[in-house]
C-alpha cells in the first residue's frame, strides 16, 4: 500500500472499532495514559499536544492536571474522536480541544506546545524518524516529548497463536508495525535520531488476567487486529473464532488467561 492507502486503511480500521475500544478487556489504555502523563511532571498551565488521541485517554488525564492549561488532541479517525468528545463531555473537561487531523501534517505553528505525547501511534508511520521530528517541531525548546509503545513480548503467546491460525486460513500476515520500536534500544535510537536530549526509556508492566478467552476475542475485535479477521468469510470467521478460543482457553489458570503487556515509555527534551 502507498501512503494514502495506508492512512485510509488505518482510518477505516479504527473507525470500525471505535464503539468498543474502551471495554474492560482493553483497560490498559487508561492505565498507560496515566503513566505517560505522570512523566510530563505538569505544573498546571501548559498547553499539551496529544498526537493520535484516539478515544481521549491521554487528553483527559492531562486535562485533570491543567487547571489553567489546555490539551489539544488530534486523530485521523472521526469515529474515535466522537468517543473522545463524549468522554470529555462526561468529565466536563472544557480545557480539551479535539480536531480531526493527520499526524504527519500537524497544522500548528512551530514551537507552539509545551509538551507532546504520542501514545501507541508512532509506529503507524513508515518513517518514524521524520514523524518524531515533525512532532518535536511543534514543541517549544526544553519541552518534553513522550511516546508509549509495546515491548517486544507484548501479547505473547496469544498473538502468536492468533497469527499462526490465521495463516492456515490463507490470510497474509503483515509485519507487526509496533515491533519496530519494541525494545529500549530501538526507542532510544529513534529519539536520538530526532535530535532530542536527555533521552530515557523505561519498561513498565501493565499485564493482567482476562476472565477467559472471550476477553481476548474482545480485544481482537475491538482493536487493530480486527482488520485481519475481517478478511475471513462469515463461515470461516465463526470456525476460526471457535478454534482459536479453544486453544487460548487451554492457557487458562484459576486466575484466567494472562495478557502479557509490558509498555515502553520513551522521554526526551527538545
Amino acid at each position: 500500500m502507498d501512503d494514502a492507502q495506508l492512512k485510509e486503511y488505518f482510518k477505516s480500521t479504527f473507525n470500525a472499532v471505535a464503539d468498543g475500544y474502551d471495554g474492560t478487556p482493553t483497560r490498559f489504555f487508561p492505565a498507560c495514559a496515566a503513566h505517560a502523563v505522570s512523566l510530563l511532571d505538569l505544573q498546571g498551565d501548559e498547553h499539551i499536544l496529544d498526537v493520535a488521541t484516539g478515544t481521549g485517554w491521554v487528553a483527559i488525564e492531562a486535562a485533570k492536571q491543567l487547571p489553567s492549561g489546555h490539551v489539544t488532541g488530534i486523530d485521523l479517525s472521526d469515529a474515535m474522536l466522537v468517543q473522545a468528545a463524549r468522554k470529555t463531555a462526561e468529565e466536563n473537561a472544557s480545557n480539551i480541544t479535539l480536531t480531526e487531523m493527520d499526524m504527519t501534517n500537524l497544522g500548528f505553528p512551530a514551537d507552539h506546545f509545551d509538551a507532546a505525547v504520542s501514545a501507541f501511534s508512532i509506529f503507524f508511520v513508515e518513517d518514524m524518524d521524520a514523524q518524531l521530528k515533525h512532532i518535536a517541531s511543534k514543541v517549544k525548546d526544553g519541552g518534553k516529548i513522550i511516546t508509549s509503545t509495546f515491548f517486544d513480548t507484548a501479547f505473547s503467546p496469544l498473538v502468536t497463536l492468533f497469527l499462526d491460525r490465521l495463516e492456515t486460513y490463507g490470510i497474509e500476515i503483515p509485519s507487526l508495525a509496533w515491533k519496530r520500536v519494541a525494545t529500549t534500544g530501538q526507542c532510544v535510537a529513534l529519539f536520538d535520531n530526532a535530535g532530542l536530549k536527555d533521552v530515557s526509556c523505561q519498561q513498565v508492566v501493565h499485564g493482567y488476567h482476562f476472565r477467559d478467552a472471550a476477553d481476548w476475542w474482545y480485544m481482537i475485535w475491538n482493536a487493530g487486529f480486527r482488520a485481519l479477521v475481517s478478511q475471513l468469510s462469515a463461515d470461516d470467521l465463526i470456525k476460526f473464532k471457535q478454534e482459536h478460543l479453544a486453544e487460548v482457553n487451554e492457557l487458562a489458570t484459576d486466575k484466567g488467561v494472562w495478557l502479557e503487556l509490558n509498555i515502553l515509555y520513551t522521554l526526551g527534551k527538545k
